[in-house]
């Protein structure tokens, strides 16, 4: 049985704890061809205090489904591994899916993270999407709310009809999460996303993902995209301490010059 491992990284430059840093690594299998599926997972925190009450779990697309991963407490440099298994209905369609993890943990304060990544799950076959997405960076302050512009474009030399989804971490929340939309063969199109923070922490950076699936002749096609959204503490006028006293002399000329006119 074939297997590929795929490694993704949460980072205290990801998801701002400043004294965690986490590692994920994926083993699975190549193809998975029966209705259930192993996903072997091992989490190292390479970070110097520990991680508490780490729970992970996938981010699933319709007719799929699984288990989760309750590792506890996560100690630096203690590996933890464990298995989740993927339940996939009869009638799913055939092709490559993009599945989202999301590891929610606490810092020593019990302030809560969470962070996103994802992998490939291909279901009997593979397949490849030829339509891609560009997510800018962005920046956002604790209070507000912005346009977060993704740029899409299809190599293809035919239309699709894709359905376009934000993956985001918990701290973070969206007008909505799923937007479809047809684009022509060999052409750019764009589409927007309301962003807001929900309870993100100012001066972290947060992965965020958008993924993109079609459906063309009996299969399934999909790819992942990622960005950072840097999120900042809002900052109210400061009003220089000159500006008073400017004000006030400005109005004492006005009224000198107004006196001298009568």
């Amino acid at each position: 049985m074939r297997k590929f491992l795929i490694i993704f990284f949460i980072l205290v430059g990801s998801v701002s704890a400043t004294f965690i840093s986490i590692t994920n690594t994926i083993s699975m299998e190549t193809v998975a061809r029966d209705n259930e599926t192993p996903v072997n997972l091992t989490i190292v925190n390479s970070g110097d205090e520990p991680a508490y009450d780490v729970l992970v779990s996938l981010i699933t697309p319709g007719g799929l489904d699984s288990n989760e991963l309750f590792p506890g407490r996560l100690n630096p440099d203690e590996p933890y591994t464990g298995e989740l298994k993927i339940k996939i209905d009869e009638n799913v369609t055939p092709g490559t899916y993009t599945l989202g993890v999301i590891t929610d943990y606490k810092d020593a304060n019990g302030y809560p993270f969470s962070a996103i990544s994802t992998f490939s799950l291909v279901i009997k076959k593979p397949t490849f999407s030829r339509v891609t997405a560009r997510i800018p960076e962005i920046t956002l302050s604790d209070k507000e709310t912005k346009d977060l512009k993704l740029s899409i474009r299809n190599f293809d030399d035919k239309p699709h009809s894709i359905q376009v989804e934000l993956l985001l971490p918990r701290e973070l929340r969206s007008d909505r999460e799923k937007k479809t939309l047809v684009i022509d063969k060999k052409s750019d199109e764009e589409i927007s996303f309301r962003l807001s923070s929900f309870g993100a922490l100012p001066g972290s950076n947060y992965l965020i993902f958008a993924t993109i699936n079609y459906e063309e002749e009996g299969s399934h096609y999909s790819s992942s995209f990622s960005g950072i959204v840097h999120v900042v503490e809002q900052r109210g006028f400061n009003m220089p301490s000159w500006l008073p006293i400017a004000i006030v002399v400005i109005l004492i000329l006005i009224f000198i010059l107004y006196q001298f006119r009568k």
